[in-house]
């Protein structure tokens, strides 16, 4: 390959990348906002009465929300 054609091939593959970042920024969004639905559903399941535990729903939660969460504290002291 010469110059010229690496340089179109760099420039394709630099396209894709920034399609790819864009789709990741999007579901990234879309998993933080089901994140903050999933946590006022538990708060709704705890103020109704309900044991909710899932720490499979823990860890969604701790990946995209981290907020209120002091360094040194497991997910769980928050979530439960």
């Amino acid at each position: 390959m010469d110059a010229e054609e690496l340089r179109e091939k760099l420039l394709e593959l630099s396209k894709r990348e920034a399609s790819l970042n864009f789709k990741m920024y999007e579901l990234f969004n879309e998993n933080l906002t089901l994140a903050i639905k999933l946590a006022g559903y538990i708060a709704e399941n705890r103020m109704l009465g309900g044991k909710w535990s899932d720490e499979e729903a823990v860890k969604v939660m701790d990946k995209y929300l981290k907020a209120g969460r002091k360094e040194g504290h497991h997910p769980k002291e928050v979530h439960q």
